[in-house]
């Protein structure tokens, strides 16, 4: 923890403002991103798309599984990167584990899912089966 910090315009914080911004400014906390990385669902008419989060991650990192209705995201912790300069140890990467689960309706075409990971976002598309498709709404005649 420091012992005094200052605001970008010089004026001293106080002794609490230094533990709340060290609480947010903290290695881990910020690692924690990965750990539980945000995720979007989108729905559109013929599929979902479940978004995640992963910057800096490969495809190669995943195992993307189905079994029993849900769909499990699994990745590896990759390594870490140090770098010694005049006598500290910097760490800039560092990744940890982490598993999601969702659980899948009947609706889902299972054996038609598919993954892709680009510029630091996972996608997986879960194909709707027909009857599942949203319609157009159907019109209907006052007699």
């Amino acid at each position: 923890m420091t012992a005094l910090a200052f605001a970008p315009n010089g004026v001293q914080k106080s002794s609490l403002s230094n533990v709340i911004e060290e609480w947010f400014t903290n290695d881990s906390i910020k690692r924690g991103g990965l750990r539980n990385p945000a995720t979007n669902v989108i729905e559109h008419d013929d599929k979902f798309i479940i978004e995640l989060a992963v910057p800096g991650c490969s495809k190669d990192t995943f195992d993307i599984t189905v079994q029993r209705n849900q769909l499990q995201i699994n990745t590896r912790s990759s390594g870490q990167e140090t770098i010694e300069q005049e006598g500290y140890s910097l760490r800039e990467f560092s990744r940890s584990s982490f598993s999601k689960t969702f659980n899948l309706s009947s609706a889902i075409l299972v054996d038609d899912i598919t993954a892709k990971c680009e510029h630091g976002v996972l996608e997986v598309h879960l194909p709707k089966k027909d009857e599942a498709k949203t319609k157009s709404p159907k019109s209907i005649t006052i007699m």
